[in-house]
């Protein structure tokens, strides 16, 4: 009973306890420190291959490397395992000196190997490299101006539209072997976002060969690597298509069909653009210059800040006089108004056959003597000679009654 009770005592000695602990950490201290300089050895693979002197013999002679045998390789290293520790594949330096080659030709190198700072040189060896030498060849530089693109394959808001992918600059100058610039076509910008406005930022870009196929090249240097991207992004509105018309012939805007094909279309531009226009107009169409019906193809002229999103470039407007008759009637009382001073006027045109357009009832009371045609000289600005100036007709005592068409009559100056 008596020697548990000490037993239990014993183990429950706090400064027994710190003794033993202090021991075990001397004892781990020994052991790392002593097996920290023990000698091993070690593969440290993918190890960059690295030209010293590549800016230069590009700069002095336009000389490139290319067809690299292999970009990296494998070191097998000696030395304690205090250093080794200290080595990675990218604190390693493997390289080739390639500053005193002057011409394009094919080469084969061994590798210079060099530890970091840090490491005790003195201990450790280089056992092998694998691959053991690097083939390389050292080709002229060619260039070439590429186009740069833009592709927007995002989704834009419900009624806004994007407009062209503008990219800054325009085009590049790419330099490199001529096998690998032969094979790039352009440069491509790709914008994969969800848009309601217009969006402008700094991008790289990719290579693209004539098919569109993404190229990866190992040896293109690029004029610029970073591009400014802007893409507009526009509100959208559907306008009709309209004309104007000028009341004539006893026709008004009262008595016409108008119909434009296509009927309407859809515009985009800024907001408050957008905003201020309820209608697009093809055109002017005066009604005295048709008796029933008239067609004509207009062009779609819109203003440089809106965009055609349709796409339609014409319109195609005919119009129609409804519930209007016309008659014809023969007219002598022609006479004429601003006659030069001092110049004699003789109306060689004795009657004009006049068409009036106008309600049924009111063109059955008029008579030819109700009609006058009046022609103008005041535009005539020579002194003598034979015209044919163009006639205005009156119909006097009657209203909503009106000549279609043009008159024209001559007239003797003396």
């Amino acid at each position: 009973m008596d020697n548990n009770v000490n037993k239990s005592k014993i183990w429950d000695n706090k400064v027994l306890w710190i003794i033993i602990s202090i021991l075990s950490s001397i004892l781990l201290w020994v052991y790392v420190t002593s097996t920290q300089g023990d000698i091993i050895e070690v593969r440290i693979n993918d190890v960059p291959v690295v030209f010293l002197g590549e800016d230069n013999i590009r700069e002095k002679d336009g000389l490139i490397i290319t067809d690299i045998s292999s970009e990296t390789v494998t070191v097998t290293v000696r030395g304690t395992r205090r250093d080794i520790a200290k080595l990675t594949p990218t604190n390693i330096v493997s390289s080739i000196d390639v500053s005193k080659i002057a011409a394009a030709g094919q080469h084969t190198s061994s590798l210079d190997i060099k530890f970091p700072q840090g490491a005790d040189s003195s201990t450790m060896s280089v056992l092998s490299t694998s691959p053991s030498t690097i083939s390389f060849s050292v080709v002229k530089e060619n260039s070439k101006t590429i186009e740069l693109r833009g592709e927007f394959i995002g989704k834009v808001a419900e009624g806004f539209v994007v407009g062209d992918v503008v990219v800054d600059p325009s085009a590049v100058i790419i330099s490199g072997p001529k096998s690998e610039i032969s094979n790039v076509s352009y440069g491509k910008v790709v914008i994969d976002r969800n848009l309601d406005k217009t969006i402008s930022f700094d991008s790289d870009y990719v290579l693209c060969d004539a098919d569109g196929n993404e190229l990866e090249p190992r040896e293109i240097e690029l004029e610029t690597e970073i591009v400014n991207v802007t893409l507009p992004v526009s509100a959208t509105k559907e306008v009709p298509l309209t004309v104007d018309l000028i009341d004539g012939g006893g026709a008004t805007s009262e008595n016409v069909k108008v119909t434009c094909v296509p009927d309407t279309i859809t515009i985009a531009g800024d907001t408050e653009i957008l905003d201020g226009i309820d209608k697009i107009s093809l055109g002017t169409v005066d009604l005295s210059s048709f008796i029933s019906s008239f067609e004509e193809t207009f062009p779609i002229v819109l203003d440089k800040d809106i965009a055609n999103v349709t796409g339609q470039a014409e319109a195609k407007v005919t119009i129609r006089i409804i519930g209007l008759a016309t008659r014809k009637f023969n007219v002598t009382n022609i006479s004429h108004i601003n006659a030069k001073e001092g110049r004699k006027v003789e109306v060689v045109t004795e009657s004009l056959i006049v068409t009036l357009r106008g309600e049924e009832d009111v063109l059955k009371k008029i008579q030819d003597n109700n009609i006058r045609a009046v022609v103008d000289l005041a535009d005539i600005t020579a002194n003598t000679g034979e015209f044919q100036p163009a006639a205005k007709i009156y119909v006097d005592g009657f209203t909503g009654v009106g000549a279609v068409g043009e008159y024209k009559a001559y007239v003797n100056i003396t």
